[in-house]
């Protein structure tokens, strides 16, 4: 465990997810060890956004959250690369996706884990599912109530579950502004020191109050189109298109819902109203339902977009294929 602590006074750069919980388990490293440490939050595929030449000298580096991008592994592999040609050393990874990913991607640049204080795990493999369950195994009894109740708030969010006390905190304040890193860094320095939002966290999860209040306005004017086809209007307004899907599914019967909203149409090259296609049944192929009737649409298996003018068609074509 001194090993553990040790390194994490030592860190002065934090590269973390941005999910909840890599925020929250940024605010319980920040609280157990160098409450000025740099910190930025990404995510696995933005990586290569980073630029390590233009961070302080000899930083020690922790990954919190951060996951090997699956898709991308060499986008990985150059981040790590890049670090250390940078003069910089990485000391832990904090993380609990795959840790054989990360082996083989610290290992192309020249590491090993068994050089790391904080090592990867998979979840896979074990009782450990979040960056938070592992930080507080390996913290045992040095970790205070406060962090412990941010590591389980932290694994609590892995799983969906924004019932905590700092996660839900954390959830809200975030989702106002999903693109804004900067507000992660706030949360997760304040919570590493404070237990209770102050008047900017406040405001924040206000907003996102606001949000959801315009999802009970745009639940209650869906059309139901019939064979479990339902169709909403999220036409200038501001939504949490994750949560506002669960609940659009959570009513009985809906098994494809149309979102009408602002989007780049891929197919006219510009911004325009159109209507989005997505379905709650696995495995079905809504694009290929819908670009097999010979109806233009652009998007991906579990998604299609097409013009308003080609709406009525794309709805045929799925009522079709769900028949």
């Amino acid at each position: 465990m001194k090993e553990k602590k040790v390194a994490m006074m030592a860190t002065n750069m934090i590269v973390a997810a941005g999910s909840a919980d890599g925020v929250c388990t940024t605010a319980a490293v920040l609280r157990q060890g160098n409450a000025d440490a740099e910190v930025i939050f990404t995510q696995a595929f933005q990586v290569d956004k980073i630029d390590p030449t233009t961070w302080e000298d000899g930083r020690k580096v922790l990954f919190v959250d951060l996951a090997v991008n699956n898709q991308d592994k060499a986008m990985t592999t150059d981040f790590v690369r890049r670090i250390v040609e940078a003069g910089h050393r990485i000391i832990g990874v904090c993380d609990e996706h795959n840790a054989e990913d990360w082996e083989d991607v610290l290992a192309e640049a020249g590491i090993s884990t068994d050089e790391l204080a904080i090592k990867p795990v998979s979840q896979a493999d074990g009782d450990i599912k979040s960056s938070g369950a592992l930080l507080l195994s390996l913290l045992g009894d040095e970790a205070d109530e406060q962090t412990r109740e941010l590591c389980l708030a932290a694994d609590a969010g892995d799983r969906m579950d924004f019932t905590t006390h700092f996660g839900g905190m954390v959830n809200s304040a975030v989702k106002s502004a999903i693109w804004d890193n900067s507000r992660r860094v706030y949360l997760a320095r304040h919570f590493a020191e404070h237990r209770e939002p102050d008047e900017t966290i406040r405001g924040w999860i206000a907003e996102y109050e606001a949000i959801l209040q315009t999802h009970d306005e745009v639940l209650a004017e869906r059309e139901d189109l019939g064979d479990g086809i339902v169709r909403i209007d999220c036409s200038g307004k501001v939504v949490d298109m994750t949560t506002l899907m669960g609940q659009v599914y959570a009513l009985p019967g809906v098994k494809v819902c149309i979102v009408r909203g602002e989007m780049y149409n891929k197919l006219a090259g510009r911004k325009e109203v159109m209507a989005s296609f997505g379905s709650r049944i696995k495995d079905f192929d809504i694009l290929s339902a819908i670009k097999g009737a010979g109806v233009p649409a652009s998007g991906f298996a579990s998604k299609a977009n097409v013009s308003l003018e080609n709406e009525a068609e794309a709805i045929g074509a799925v009522r079709k294929a769900l028949r």
